[in-house]
């Protein structure tokens, strides 16, 4: 094979390959087949550049042949679209021109709906009507504001379906299934006032664990039932603390539920007013040296006593 044959392939192959670059380039261009000219407007653009697709139904039939400036602030962007011929018959005065992303960080193409078939054709130089494109930056925002929306609801819930969860531990077998049912005989503080008389338990000696609601020992609490079944009073205050280790939540719940099980216990075995009866749950205690203990504070009959029994219970 002769160096002339040789270089004669290599100068035909060249020129094939050549060819076929500007055939394709050509094509996307649209330089090989009849077009005419469609144009939009848009408040904005952005991503969107010179060169870029336009797809009828999904399908690229035109490209973006030039962006042009608004000549005032008022007005908008106009996109100048080269399309094939063949999409005549189904772009109409009523299809619509919206700036569209492949997928969330693609590039951006133009997409024109299908016209309806009763709607006038479609001239060269027309503008069809625009739709604004998604502002992604204002959907990223409104993302994360429903999904921090959403996780605040969800930690509500938590807490809702923890305080549910202890509630049915501590009195499943004692018929209570209302949360409220733990503060309903609550006060939010104690009397200012001097209690004429007050006992003192360790919750250690009342209740079968340490982590329970249920008693083990209430022959202990005998002594100041017969105190308040015997003597006039104004008020009696159950409160029990526990000591200052664990989860806060889980110990409020836990001293409330303490209070409530010890008072119940004194209405249903002793002869008294139980509306003169009132519990409060302090959850952990402030002093590290402290136990768990569950203490019955009694008042006289003082009308001073009234606005600390009457008072609501606070949020815990």
């Amino acid at each position: 094979m002769s160096r002339a044959f040789r270089l004669g392939v290599f100068i035909v192959i060249t020129l094939l390959i050549l060819a076929t670059g500007i055939f394709l380039i050509g094509d996307k261009q649209f330089l090989f087949s009849s077009t005419y000219r469609l144009e939009a407007q848009f408040h904005s653009v952005d991503g969107l550049n010179e060169g870029a697709d336009v797809r009828v139904g999904g399908i690229r039939e035109g490209t973006v042949e030039h962006i042009r400036l608004p000549a005032r602030p008022d007005e908008n962007v106009t996109v100048e679209m080269k399309m094939g011929t063949s999409t005549r018959e189904i772009v109409r005065k009523d299809s619509v021109a919206s700036i569209k992303t492949e997928g969330l960080l693609g590039n951006k193409f133009v997409e024109i709906t299908f016209g309806s078939r009763d709607a006038a054709r479609i001239s060269n130089g027309d503008a069809l009507r625009s739709e604004s494109p998604i502002d992604m930056t204002e959907m990223a925002n409104s993302v994360a504001a429903q999904a921090k929306a959403g996780l605040t609801s969800f930690q509500e819930n938590m807490e809702a379906l923890k305080q549910n969860f202890l509630l049915r531990g501590f009195f499943n077998k004692r018929g209570y299934e209302d949360s409220s049912d733990l503060t309903k005989h609550a006060i939010s503080r104690l009397p200012s006032k001097t209690a004429i008389k007050r006992f003192v338990y360790d919750a250690a000696d009342l209740f079968d664990k340490r982590d329970s609601a249920k008693l083990k020992n209430v022959k202990a609490l005998g002594e100041a039932g017969e105190f308040l079944q015997e003597n006039k009073f104004g008020l009696a205050v159950i409160v029990a603390s526990s000591e200052m280790t664990g989860d806060s939540d889980k110990d409020r719940v836990l001293t409330q539920a303490r209070a409530l099980v010890v008072r119940n216990y004194l209405v249903d075995n002793f002869k008294l007013d139980d509306t003169r009866i009132k519990s409060l749950g302090l959850g952990k205690t402030k002093s590290p040296s402290e136990n768990s203990k569950v203490q019955i504070y009694i008042y006289d009959g003082s009308p001073a006593l009234a606005s600390a029994q009457n008072a609501a219970p606070r949020s815990q």
